[in-house]
């Protein structure tokens, strides 16, 4: 459960320095993306990466892959992507957001449809089915996306929409 942990560590992060900062309106929403990018983005795909090439055949095992699939490495890599991506996020910002959350957001969402369809073929695996991808794979793109339509909208924040 590393996404909750990593998400609740952005939220936490986000809301003392809007507190300390005095952060007001549409910003707001920006000082929350800059965490949830960093961590939901970049150090869980970095993680995501390092479980699906360094402990490859545990983490098939636990989504109910077959041990041994080159296709874990690639995803690996789509992870490592993204991980730097969502790293990079937190000096780079504009549309340079806009790019690594839709971006991630489709291959979440894409994740999510897939592990479903494994499961509506008996595939009970606990990463396949879990609270990991329900939180994981649907409920963290959709706060990303939702973030970041209210700052697209308000623009009110001129660094976030460049």
């Amino acid at each position: 459960m590393i996404s909750f942990w990593l998400f609740l560590i952005a939220v936490i992060l986000a809301v003392i320095n809007i507190f300390v900062r005095g952060i007001r309106g549409p910003r707001i929403a920006a000082t929350f993306l800059t965490y949830l990018i960093f961590f939901n983005i970049g150090v869980m795909g970095l993680l995501a990466f390092y479980a699906h090439l360094f402990m490859a055949d545990e983490t098939a095992q636990r989504i109910g892959w077959a041990a041994g699939s080159p296709f874990q490495s690639e995803i690996g890599m789509a992870n490592l992507s993204y991980g730097v991506l969502g790293v990079l996020a937190m000096w780079l910002r504009g549309r340079f957001w806009v790019a690594t959350i839709l971006g991630y957001s489709i291959l979440l969402f894409g994740a999510f449809v897939v592990h479903m369809m494994q499961w509506a073929q008996g595939d009970v695996a606990p990463l396949n089915v879990g609270i990991f991808v329900w939180f994981n794979d649907l409920f963290v793109p959709i706060v990303l996306l939702s973030l970041l339509g209210y700052a697209w909208v308000s623009k009110g924040n001129a660094e976030l929409i460049g």
